[in-house]
């Protein structure tokens, strides 16, 4: 998990955590290398819409985090939401810190001088735009007038940085934004003050050039990261984390830098000896329902009494179920829990 994701989050935990809080909805092709036919021979699902446009980086370590935009709305709108408590259970908790994260992203976009032209120019049918954040970057994930989002950022005074055949990258001097354009994502970031090695340009330039088939996409270049997303649930909220070692490295699952010791944060540490977590977290009315699929790098390294212990801990109901390699989590939560 990247420091700007860390750190983005708390910059919403400080003003914005009664809004949601308890809201109730380098690869070498083969990942780390690890066979396992019964597991991968059992996962035929769906890839997430948005999975083309998540781009391959140089790092072990790979976190996004996604969240339609129908239900970041509704959990905007929820006035019961308000006055709720934070959730112990990172099976709520990870998706809920995810939506504060994309949240503080819409934010940027509504204080930025693109807010107009992506405003104008995007075509997405209702309900199927996806928020995104991966890779140190936001992204809408739907369908734009990609000439008229050109020509109205370059009549708000955005800078050509590169181009593709299908993309353009854009820079703001006044506000230090990078914008990246193409026909089914708007993409933009900013340096990060906490990480001088992050180039914000190459990092909006990789995520539109995956969107419009310039580059190979994560999920094509690392089969354990598809075989880990078809395994998945999708919809309302969801977050990933990867890695393509044998198992995560501790500081990867420490939660010291998530939050401030008062604020909600990630917290991954059940996870610990596995190397993926899909979590998906959805709202209906005064339910929710939280699934999570952990995989490991072996049969021998499966912990269900470690994920026992942390995951479902506030559900009305939780079942795991471990198949090969991989444990599936199921939560149900409502009533009260549901509507804090």
């Amino acid at each position: 998990m990247t420091d700007l994701c860390r750190r983005n989050a708390l910059s919403l935990l400080g003003g914005g955590m009664a809004l949601l809080a308890g809201c109730s909805e380098s690869s070498n092709g083969n990942g780390n290398g690890t066979e396992d036919s019964t597991e991968s021979d059992s996962i035929d699902g769906n890839l997430p819409s948005y999975a083309s446009m998540l781009p391959t980086n140089e790092r072990s370590e790979y976190f996004y985090g996604a969240i339609d935009v129908e239900t970041m709305n509704t959990l905007l709108d929820d006035e019961g939401a308000e006055a709720g408590r934070e959730p112990t259970d990172p099976l709520v908790g990870n998706p809920v810190v995810v939506a504060l994260l994309c949240s503080f992203g819409v934010q940027q976009l509504v204080d930025s001088a693109g807010r107009n032209a992506y405003t104008e120019n995007n075509e997405t049918a209702d309900g199927e735009e996806q928020f995104v954040y991966a890779d140190g970057v936001y992204a809408f994930v739907g369908s734009y007038d990609r000439t008229g989002l050109e020509t109205d950022l370059e009549a708000a005074s955005y800078t050509v940085e590169s181009e593709g055949d299908a993309y353009v990258v854009y820079t703001d001097s006044e506000s230090d934004e990078v914008v990246g354009v193409s026909g089914g994502v708007y993409a933009y970031s900013y340096p990060n003050g906490a990480d001088s090695e992050f180039d914000p340009v190459a990092a909006v330039e990789r995520t539109v050039a995956t969107a419009a088939g310039n580059r190979e996409p994560k999920h094509e270049a690392d089969e354990d990261f598809d075989r880990l997303l078809r395994a998945g649930e999708n919809g309302g909220i969801a977050c990933c984390l990867y890695t393509d070692s044998d198992e995560f490295a501790a500081e990867t699952l420490s939660n010291d830098q998530a939050a401030d010791d008062d604020g909600l944060q990630f917290e991954f540490g059940s996870v610990e000896g596995s190397h993926g977590v899909h979590q998906q977290l959805a709202v209906t009315g005064s339910d929710a329902t939280a699934n999570a699929v952990v995989t490991y790098g072996s049969e021998d390294r499966v912990d269900e009494a470690r994920l026992k212990s942390s995951l479902g801990t506030e559900a009305e109901t939780v079942d795991f179920v471990t198949n090969g390699s991989r444990v599936d989590i199921e939560a149900e939560y409502g009533g009260e829990f549901a509507r804090e």
